[in-house]
């Protein structure tokens, strides 16, 4: 305890109460009855601890930090008997001397504080007895707290156009939100925002970040309505993002807590391959000529589905035969269908496929030979064929002519026939030619002669 002998408050209310200065004038620091004030919005409550009479109060500011205009006297507010004695910006004070105020519920003395002003206020207080307390004066923030969460449901999926955040912005703070709340949330590599919506959200989109706005406030502990955001997922999308929204405004002072980041497992999908082919040359009227046909997985992940292999053959090459572990083939004039279902793993490759061809005698010297792959699960069908050009060899292709001269006549001994060897294919004879004349019952054959021969 101290005396303040020339304390403006001491000297007023010793005169009017006509009590010994040096009396009323003991000051303890009792918080029977404490000043609150609001640093932001400068509200000023009187809080009493428990069931307390007051006869008198001020508050000091050296600085000058007080608002008088905007001073709720308890005389103001209704209670008989209590006398304004100073309203400036360094002292606000009134005293009551006919009667004591009784109360255990705070009072509001209004925005009598500057916000964000000088803490230098101090507060005296006297009851029914003679002495003034001057407890310190607590200084609260009362101000919104922006908070925001952000969510998913399941595993997004390379390919996908309609999978969904959920962002919700709250108010974590002890006062509603004033001003513009903004939520921003950039999407990461891999997902692209395609709509954005929400009740009284204001939003727009520009590239991968989506911007949504509101203005109307948001009580202490409440959360406005969710934000959706809808995306499309890369066929390249990487297995996991992180997406990070933000949300600023609303006269918040803490900035700590304004973002909330959303792990997302990204399904990876099938991507199939196929590569074709055979062995040395092709010859016309070979009939076991074959291909090779294999399916790979060069996605990052396994197959889902059936996948199917298509082959047609060009002309001049007819399937005879189609076969591959764990494949079902069809044959269909030129097309060979060759289809399964088992998942074949990223980096994987199924069973080859063998077609066995036969080739056409009139076969073209050179043809191309193109089988595709689909399904599987896969997105990505720019790589899902394969051609595989193939040389045929040509083969000779003899013909033979003969013929007379005029009529022969019995007992004739020098008629003769005249037989000529063709070849009528694409390339020369190799090994023998035989030619092969067996003469009707009547003629006999005495000479037979021809250059090479």
């Amino acid at each position: 305890m101290k005396l303040h002998p020339r304390s403006r408050f001491c000297n007023r209310f010793a005169r009017l109460r006509l009590e010994p200065l040096e009396d009323r004038c003991l000051l303890t620091a009792a918080t029977d009855i404490q000043l609150q004030v609001d640093t932001v919005s400068g509200d000023a409550k009187l809080i009493f601890n428990g069931s307390q009479q007051v006869s008198s109060y001020e508050i000091d500011s050296t600085a000058g930090q007080l608002i008088p205009a905007n001073w709720n006297s308890l005389g103001s507010q209704g209670n008989s008997g209590w006398n304004v004695l100073s309203n400036t910006a360094n002292n606000i004070s009134e005293g009551n001397f006919s009667n004591t105020l009784t109360s255990s519920t705070p009072i509001d003395l209004g925005h009598i504080f500057t916000p964000h002003g000088t803490e230098d206020l101090v507060f005296r207080w006297g009851g029914t007895g003679t002495s003034t307390f001057e407890p310190t004066v607590v200084y609260v923030t009362q101000a919104p707290d922006l908070t925001i969460s952000k969510s998913h449901t399941g595993n997004f999926r390379q390919g996908d156009s309609s999978d969904t955040y959920s962002i919700t912005a709250n108010n974590a703070g002890t006062s509603p939100t004033s001003g513009l709340v903004t939520v921003s949330d950039t999407l990461p590599a891999g997902l692209t925002p395609t709509v954005a919506s929400g009740t009284g959200w204001n939003t727009t989109i520009v590239g991968s970040t989506v911007t949504a706005t509101r203005s109307d406030a948001l009580a202490a502990g409440a959360s406005y309505p969710a934000l959706t955001i809808t995306v499309s997922v890369a066929a390249n999308a990487p297995a996991s993002v992180t997406n990070t929204a933000t949300v600023s405004g609303g006269g918040e002072l803490n900035t700590t807590n304004d973002s909330a980041s959303d792990p997302t497992t990204i399904t990876q999908v099938a991507d199939l391959t196929i590569s074709k082919s055979h062995t040395g040359n092709f010859t016309q009227g070979a009939s076991a000529d074959t291909y090779t046909i294999t399916t790979n997985n060069a996605g990052a992940g396994a197959t889902t589905g059936t996948v199917t292999v298509t082959d047609t053959l060009p002309t001049g090459l007819t399937p005879t035969v189609a076969s591959g572990t764990g494949w079902n083939t069809t044959i269909v004039g030129s097309t060979v269908t060759a289809t399964r279902s088992d998942a074949l793993a990223a980096g994987a490759s199924y069973p080859a496929l063998t077609i066995t061809v036969s080739v056409a005698a009139n076969a073209p010297a050179s043809v191309t030979n193109t089988a595709t792959v689909s399904g599987g699960g896969e997105l990505n069908t720019t790589n899902d064929s394969a051609s595989d050009p193939t040389t045929i060899t040509p083969v000779a292709d003899l013909t033979i002519s003969k013929s007379h001269t005029g009529n022969f006549t019995q007992g004739d001994s020098a008629d003769t026939y005249t037989i000529t060897a063709n070849n009528a294919g694409s390339a020369n004879t190799s090994g023998a030619v035989t030619v092969t004349d067996t003469l009707p019952t009547g003629l006999t054959p005495t000479v037979a002669s021809g250059t090479g021969w």
